[in-house]
């Protein structure tokens, strides 16, 4: 299994430019294009692909989350086809680029904690010489107006609403690029390839 794992993020590594890192901080929110949340830069051709919105590290822990809230959106070359929602999900969001998502059962996924994948994104590219950048920020009705940013529900306790943290701190600044300048990506800490390979011996 350890191999199948590491010769995937090999062949990432070969199509392109990627960084390869898991946000160390509690309570991350992401769009990676693996379901690890490792990749959150790379090159990509023209054509189909998938990304992955993912909340790195729950404090809610084995009791996952029971529904989150974020404005997520991509600029560039591509246009996002469709948003696969996990578990038992409804949006009842009515703005663009808005969730506001409940789930009739908390969504948890032991198998690959610390990261658990809220919803798979679609993602059709027209142009790979020009980048598309993601973005995520708070919803407009937020269930913590005291607290700009995005937020989950702990799936033990329907009054505890958790505040999340974005991998570079903030809505102005892109969470994933394609098909662009890495180093617009702020991460708290970049791991080497040959670090990511000691990994998976």
């Amino acid at each position: 299994m350890k191999k199948i794992a590491f010769a995937l993020l090999l062949t990432v590594f070969i199509t392109g430019n990627a960084f390869a890192q898991l946000d160390p901080d509690q309570d991350g929110i992401g769009v990676y294009f693996d379901p690890c949340a490792c990749v959150h830069c790379l090159d990509l051709a023209a054509g189909e692909h998938l990304g992955y919105v993912v909340i790195t590290h729950p404090s809610s822990s084995d009791a996952g989350i029971l529904g989150w809230e974020a404005k997520i959106w991509a600029e560039g070359p591509g246009v996002v086809t469709e948003w696969e929602l996990m578990g038992e999900a409804a949006n009842f969001a009515t703005r663009p680029d808005e969730f506001i998502v409940g789930l009739g059962q908390p969504l948890t996924n032991p198998y690959s904690y610390p990261s658990l994948v809220v919803a798979v994104v679609h993602l059709f590219i027209f142009d790979d010489e020009t980048p598309i950048n993601f973005f995520i920020d708070k919803v407009y009705f937020n269930s913590l107006p005291e607290v700009p940013q995005p937020v989950y529900l702990d799936g033990a306790d329907v009054n505890h609403i958790i505040p999340l943290q974005q991998i570079q701190g903030g809505p102005d600044l892109p969470v994933a690029i394609i098909n662009g300048n890495c180093d617009d990506v702020v991460a708290t800490e970049s791991t080497s390839f040959d670090g990511l390979k000691a990994l998976y011996r």
